[in-house]
């Protein structure tokens, strides 16, 4: 049988830290991390249009979720640019 006299117990009150402070915690509360609201476009492209358009977004961001997204958002700023 295991003894139990052997274990360490810690002391009532110690080694848990005191609470941030009020300076700390409003300041926290000011930062936005609010993250952008996102909505869903549904549109049809031939497939082969669409491979290329995966393939072009994997090579510019990365092959990694979203990067279609990232594609489609930097292609909108770019025309907006373009406006008069």
């Amino acid at each position: 049988m295991a003894s139990v006299t052997k274990l360490k117990t810690k002391p009532r009150g110690k080694g848990k830290g005191e609470p941030p402070s009020i300076r700390v915690t409003n300041e926290n509360l000011k930062t936005g991390t609010k993250p952008i609201k996102k909505g869903k476009i549904e549109f049809s492209v031939p497939e082969d249009m669409l491979d290329e358009f995966s393939l072009a977004a994997g090579s510019r961001f990365g092959f990694k979720k979203g990067c279609k997204s990232e594609l489609f958002i930097a292609m909108w700023e770019e025309y907006k640019e373009r406006l008069p």
